[in-house]
C-alpha cells in the first residue's frame, strides 16, 4: 500500500498538458500540506519513469521516507501521490529551512536509496546546494553535475536505467525484482521529462 494520502487526479490521457498539469497538480499539493512554522519538503524519484516495477518503486519510496523521518522529527502533515514517473511524498516538518535541507542531503547522501531520490526543501524558501556551499549533485552514471549531463544529453536514457536498476538492487542486498523491457524507441515525454537536477 502507498504511504498514505490520496493521489492527485490523472489529467486526461494523451493529453500534451499531462506533465505540466501533474507539476501544478503537486506545487497545489505542497501549498496545501504546508504549515506555519514548518518547512515543506517533496521526496520524488530521481531516476526516469519506467524505470521500475511498481512494487520496486513503492518499495523505494516507503524506505526513502522512513529514512526521512528518522533525520527529522516526525511531520505534521504529509500526503503521498501517485504521479507518471513514480510516488511522490510532500511532508511539512516542525523545523527551520536550513535543518530541513541538511536532512535532505543526508538522506541523498546517505547510500543507494538516497542516491535514487530527489529531496527538495520548497516551502517556505527554496534552497539549493550551492547556498549551502556544497558542490552540484553528481550525474547518476558519472561523477560529473548531474544538470551538465541532463543539459548536454550525455547519457542514454537505457544507460540511466541499467544505472538506477543496479543500483536498487544494492539497496535492498538482492538481485533486481523483474523489471520492464527498456523499449527500443525514444522516451515519452514524461519518461525524457523525470527530474535528475540536483537538489
Amino acid at each position: 500500500m502507498p504511504p498514505g494520502g490520496d493521489p492527485v487526479p490523472l489529467p486526461a490521457a494523451g493529453s500534451a498538458d499531462t506533465l505540466l498539469a501533474w507539476r501544478d497538480a503537486l506545487d497545489a499539493g505542497c501549498l496545501e500540506v504546508h504549515r506555519p512554522g514548518c518547512t515543506t519538503i517533496t521526496l520524488s524519484p530521481r531516476s526516469p519513469a519506467g524505470t521500475f516495477t511498481p512494487a520496486q518503486a513503492w518499495r523505494l519510496h516507503r524506505a526513502v521516507v522512513d529514512r526521512l523521518r528518522t533525520l527529522l522529527v516526525p511531520e505534521r502533515e504529509r500526503r503521498t501521490y501517485r504521479t507518471p514517473w513514480g510516488p511522490v511524498t510532500v511532508l511539512a516538518v516542525p523545523v527551520e529551512p536550513h535543518r530541513a535541507k541538511t536532512g535532505c542531503l543526508r538522506l541523498e547522501e546517505r547510500d543507494a536509496v538516497g542516491e535514487l531520490t530527489d529531496a527538495d526543501v520548497v516551502l517556505p524558501v527554496q534552497l539549493r546546494r550551492w547556498e549551502l556551499g556544497l558542490p552540484p549533485r553528481p550525474c547518476l552514471v558519472c561523477d560529473a553535475p548531474a544538470k551538465r549531463c541532463i543539459a548536454l544529453r550525455r547519457h542514454s536514457w537505457q544507460s540511466v536505467v541499467a544505472v538506477a536498476r543496479l543500483r536498487h538492487a544494492r539497496a535492498f542486498d538482492g538481485p533486481p525484482d523483474p523489471a520492464p523491457p527498456l523499449p527500443a524507441d525514444a522516451p515519452t515525454p514524461c519518461q525524457a521529462a523525470i527530474r535528475q537536477e540536483p537538489s
